[in-house]
């Protein structure tokens, strides 16, 4: 019998890996809340989540985190706010 293969999503690695996680993935340099990216950074979001679904096919050693850097990634965008302004 076969099981839904799944994936981390971390954000603390050093924690994670203790874990011994079959798939993880560590977008590098994001803060707490924003795993997948900033507010309103929908593109970098869609991307971070592709990456990650990408692994599900590994074969790795448990606790092994693949990480990947997003240079797009703001840590937060206010942009939205000057939008709901503008009416």
């Amino acid at each position: 019998m076969t099981g839904i293969p799944t994936i981390l999503i971390t954000l603390i690695p050093e924690i994670s890996r203790q874990a011994g996680p079959p798939r993880a993935f560590y977008p590098k340099g994001f803060k707490l809340g924003n795993c997948l990216g900033g507010p309103h950074q929908d593109d970098l979001q869609r991307k971070v989540l592709r990456d990650a679904l990408s692994r599900w096919e590994a074969r790795e050693e448990p606790g092994h985190i693949w990480e990947r850097e997003y240079p797009e990634y703001t840590g937060y965008d206010d942009s939205w706010k000057k939008e709901m302004e503008r009416g």
